[in-house]
């Protein structure tokens, strides 16, 4: 299965986001080795919750920031969020019917890493950008 590994091109120059995207990154790696050491659909389905709980409190953390300094890319910033968030879920739900298939473990991963280094690199590289220039320190 693909990994990921946090390096240098994934730091938006905020340590707190940076921090958090950390976090994030570890569990898609969780998730990973849940699925490829066959762990069983309850503690690969738990992987996930507390992946979708973190995923949540790290987006509400940068669209706080975001609307407390008028951030002009809100609106596109929390709409990839929320695309995030839907696409996730109905990956989950088929994840809890269908079970730990090799075929939906991979497209899982495989979309959790593909969007969350898209996202950091345009995105969240662009919301570093505009705190840096405000010199605002979350």
């Amino acid at each position: 299965m693909t990994q990921i590994e946090w390096d240098d091109s994934l730091s938006v120059g905020i340590k707190l986001i940076d921090e958090q995207h950390k976090m994030l990154i570890q569990r898609i790696k969780d998730l990973s080795d849940a699925v490829e050491q066959a762990r069983g659909l309850e503690k690969i389905l738990q992987t996930l919750d507390f992946m979708i709980d973190y995923t949540e409190f790290h987006f509400s953390t940068e669209e706080k920031h975001m609307k407390k300094l008028g951030y002009p890319a809100f609106d596109v910033h929390k709409k990839q969020h929320d695309e995030f968030n839907s696409t996730l879920d109905c990956l989950v739900e088929d994840f809890e019917e269908e079970g730990a298939t090799d075929a939906l473990s991979i497209s899982i991963n495989t979309f959790l890493i593909n969007w969350l280094v898209k996202h950091i690199k345009s995105m969240d590289k662009k919301f570093g950008e505009f705190l840096q220039k405000k010199e605002f320190e979350i």
